[in-house]
């Protein structure tokens, strides 16, 4: 049974099909029963506080909705039943229960909106998702020497290559052929197990690639995402190569993440998000929008938690993904509809031009419905949302999971106004008018259509009264409260326990992370930079006056303010470790003590690293791991 507990990544229980016969023989001998449920015990993966240590019993069952499959790449055969994971007292145990339990509930308040509205025929109403994964490829033998990059998956230390990503060449260029290979190799693995890629390209860093698969349901596209990431690793393990999912493998170069570009449909509508040709009259379009502009204003903070994480807190508002501010883009088109509904202006959409580009050959196109912002953190498509901030190392259930939740609210409270404006004595039509002319008005706020990454945009979305939780600790802290409690247990996707239980859990990931991480700088300062600055040094102080006293004398200062910061490193980690690791308590001291703590360690020691022979540094530099022909 092949798993996903809450310790963020998969987990799987191997049983034989072999038995012991009365004579002493063995006998291949297989069970439906195995099929359907197993037992792997549960005492050593986070429950957050849903069941003490000694209670150890964990239940795995198949989710028939995800197909089997059968991995080969370890030279054993051995066919995976994808399943849920629960507790002896029936809690969730992973994101996957409640992701479904979110289809469940969408479906539900779906179907309850078509009936109000005359809506016939519909039976279903899911949510698909394609998640489009970001990942660096690094080789093995650079990544063995780098002990931060193997204990944290990012490195802690380096001085930025003399080229980084300024030319923009790396975006979309032809990609390397070792790199094509390895590719190539994922790709026909994971067409074995039903996954197949529908693009590939080379991203905006050296050494980054995307890959994206087919769109399906949400709650398979997240365990195939999770897949895929577990294919990506074995395979490069296979090819003498490492794959790098951190968000932040490298400062000051792009980091990675995981676009889930996410739609919800019914049996006669393969998307509800698509305006058609008609938009202003297509009222499960405009109705989808007004849900989803009144889900991402209501609920910011869950979106926030969703895509939360020491790793993507490097990364968002770094002018390289989205800010964390959560805020919706629309486009031309639907954004202008959707303001003209909400001022009650007569509705005058102009018709999308063809593009001629002066050469009578080429064929035209017509403009599309909308542009790509790629500096918004919930961006409209065409016929999708593209959910942007999801960190590249994280479970999609869990961005799935939410935006299933929060949609499924406002599909109810959109069917709660209509019922009281039908009693009131209007149409289904009227009533429809009145309920979206109302809440794109009362949503209007939670629209940009800009840049994302201006630096004006935080001010203009403070004074709309939008949220700015920048780190981990703060969206800890403001999520936890009585209405997103009430959410979920309304809903059916988590108990108060189970939340609350989440919560804790990610609180003390996000402090065990800080304290590796912490320990890992520890550990490279004293027994890899120090002794090449001092050695360094010594070599500098041997040379007499071929070597000018300032260079000596930064040396100098550089390696005792390293020493020193490594020392206060040690005391705040110490300190951290004697906190609770699953308290707020714990989780502000590491981002208000710890990491800026860290940051002055590594900017000093990157400097550093610019001035010690090449020769004698012990670790593969950027340029190193970044620029090798080995790609």
């Amino acid at each position: 049974h092949w798993f996903q507990p809450l310790n963020g990544w998969v987990a799987e229980k191997h049983d034989s099909f072999v038995n012991p016969t009365q004579k002493g023989q063995a006998l291949a001998h297989f069970k439906g029963k195995a099929l359907i449920g197993g037992e792997p015990d549960a005492s050593s993966f986070p429950s957050g506080g849903l069941r003490a240590t000694h209670e150890a019993r964990g239940y795995t069952v198949w989710d028939p909705q995800t197909p089997p499959f059968i991995l080969t790449e370890t030279g054993d055969t051995t066919l995976y039943i994808p399943a849920c994971f629960y507790s002896y007292t029936g809690h969730a145990l992973d994101r996957k229960i409640p992701l479904l339990r979110s289809n469940v509930a969408l479906e539900k308040s779906g179907l309850r909106l078509f009936k109000s509205i005359g809506e016939n025929g519909h039976t279903e109403v899911v949510s698909d998702s394609g998640v489009e994964q970001e990942f660096f490829i690094l080789h093995e033998k650079h990544y063995r020497r780098r002990p931060d990059l193997v204990i944290t998956g990012r490195t802690l230390q380096g001085t930025h290559p003399s080229k980084g990503q300024e030319l923009n060449d790396h975006y979309f260029g032809p990609i390397p052929n070792r790199a094509t290979n390895l590719i190539i190799q994922v790709e026909r693995a994971l067409w074995k197990l039903g996954i197949p890629i529908a693009t590939r390209h080379q991203e905006v860093a050296p050494n980054q690639f995307e890959m994206a698969p087919i769109f399906e349901r949400s709650s398979v596209a997240s365990d195939h995402n999770m897949l895929m990431m577990e294919v990506l690793k074995r395979t490069g393990e296979n090819n003498d190569m490492q794959i790098l999912l951190h968000e932040k493998p490298f400062a000051n170069l792009n980091g990675s993440g995981k676009h889930n570009n996410w739609s919800i449909g019914t049996n006669l509508i393969p998307t509800m998000m698509d305006p058609g040709d008609d938009p202003a009259n297509n009222k499960l379009f405009l109705l989808t929008v007004a849900a989803v502009l009144r889900a991402v204003d209501v609920h910011q903070d869950l979106l926030r938690y969703a895509t939360s994480g020491s790793g993507n807190d490097h990364r968002l508002g770094g002018h390289e993904a989205p800010p964390a501010i959560f805020s919706v883009f629309l486009g031309a088109t639907v954004g202008t509809l959707v303001r003209q509904i909400a001022e009650g202006k007569p509705i005058s959409l102009p018709p999308a031009p063809n593009f001629d580009l002066g050469v009578d050959y080429l064929p035209r196109r017509p403009q599309d419905n909308t542009d790509r912002n790629r500096t918004s953190p919930v961006a409209f498509t065409g016929n999708k949302f593209e959910v942007r901030c999801v960190g590249s190392s994280q479970q999609p259930a869990m961005s799935n999971l939410v935006l299933n939740t929060i949609t499924a609210d406002s599909f109810n409270y959109l069917t709660k106004e209509i019922e009281k404006e039908k009693k009131n004595g209007k149409t289904i039509e009227e009533a429809i008018k009145v309920i979206l002319q109302r809440t794109f008005k009362d949503h209007l706020r939670i629209i940009n259509d800009g840049d994302g990454y201006a630096h004006t945009w935080p001010t203009e979305a403070v004074k709309r009264g939008l949220l700015n939780l920048k780190a981990t600790p703060e969206v800890l802290e403001y999520v936890s409260t009585d209405k997103n409690k009430n959410l979920f247990s309304s809903l059916g996707v988590w108990s108060v326990d189970e939340f609350e239980a989440n919560v804790r859990i990610d609180t003390e990931r996000y402090v065990s992370q800080i304290h590796l991480e912490a320990q890992s700088l520890r550990n490279l300062i004293d027994r890899f930079i120090l002794p090449a600055g001092v050695t360094m040094y010594k070599q500098y102080n041997q040379s007499g006056d071929a070597v000018p006293k300032c260079r000596l004398d930064k040396m100098k200062f550089l390696t005792n303010t390293i020493c020193d910061g490594s020392d206060k490193l040690a005391e705040k980690a110490k300190q951290l470790n004697s906190l609770d690791a699953s308290s707020l308590e714990a989780a502000k001291y590491a981002v208000k003590e710890v990491v800026p703590t860290m940051r002055a360690v590594r900017a000093s020691a990157d400097e550093l690293e610019s001035l010690v022979d090449y020769k004698l540094w012990p670790l593969p530099t950027y340029e190193d791991m970044l620029y090798e022909r080995h790609m």
